[in-house]
């Protein structure tokens, strides 16, 4: 059976396999100039939209390996349970509410608010079985290497641009021996590309494109990254063992967390919005 991982990496190889074959049919000389301009700049920007999505997919699912594999919450890797709890906070301080707002509009919001905070406060009480990975990661700006390493570092791997680069497919694509060498080249890579995603995104009349041949190029660059990553994930993830007792949903005694606990209220069941003291 494929791992999670490789179904993840088959779909990305299969949207960029189409997005490749469009790139193809603006490449006609026939077609008018500014035709070809816009359609290989949309082409840049679906790119990178879909490898960003991809990354987040996968550290996804690399966290979730990681904390499902976990005896306790005292094991969890260092830096992942108060992660979470600052990026789901970040969110919900971002939630919009309108101090006018009324009867359903504004209990659609505080229920929204009420259950988003209760993931990531029963997560830190010890239940492991929450689901917190959509806001554990995310990235604030582009994908690049370090941004990209940052996404998995929160789980425990502490550089998987450098981790994957002795992988065939880097190898390969890079035309080198040396994982080291390689590693350069994708740093290198990957700060180009995203460099040349940032001119299109932010111009307000440009008149000039990547070509297609180098749009391929960045295609089949990021393709082999993706194969790699899902080479280095297989190999690092925990493997499955018994579910402990905290993932089945056991009754489990509160980690001494100061900086993150928060009691619920004895007058209500559900737990407060604002940690306690």
């Amino acid at each position: 059976m494929a791992s999670a991982f490789e179904v993840i990496a088959e779909e990305f190889v299969d949207d960029m396999g189409t997005i490749q074959s469009l790139v193809m049919t603006f490449s006609e000389p026939q077609k008018p100039p500014k035709a070809r301009i816009a359609a290989a700049n949309s082409a840049t920007l679906l790119v990178a939209a879909t490898f960003e999505e991809f990354v987040r997919e996968m550290a996804r699912e690399f966290a979730r390996a990681v904390v499902t594999n976990t005896e306790s919450f005292e094991k969890l890797p260092r830096k992942l349970a108060s992660t979470a709890w600052k990026r789901t906070m970040d969110g919900l301080s971002k939630v919009r509410f309108d101090g006018d707002q009324a009867g359903a509009g504004a209990e659609s919001v505080f229920g929204a608010a009420q259950a988003r905070f209760k993931v990531i406060y029963e997560f830190c009480k010890g239940d492991l079985t929450q689901d917190i990975y959509r806001d554990l990661i995310h990235n604030e700006n582009n994908m690049r290497p370090n941004e990209l390493n940052g996404l998995f570092r929160v789980s425990g791997l502490s550089d998987v641009c450098m981790m994957l680069s002795d992988k065939q497919p880097m190898l390969e694509i890079f035309g080198e021996a040396e994982s080291g060498k390689a590693h350069g080249k994708l740093l290198s890579g990957l700060e180009d590309f995203f460099e040349r995603r940032n001119t299109i995104a932010h111009a307000l009349n440009l008149h000039q494109s990547s070509s297609p041949e180098q749009i391929v190029n960045d295609i089949n660059l990021l393709k082999s990254f993706g194969k790699a990553l899902c080479e280095t994930l297989d190999a690092s993830a925990p493997k499955p063992s018994v579910v402990p007792a905290e993932h089945a949903g056991a009754a489990v005694a509160k980690p001494e967390i100061a900086s993150i606990e928060a009691e619920p209220s004895p007058a209500s069941e559900n737990p407060p919005l604002v940690p306690g003291p």
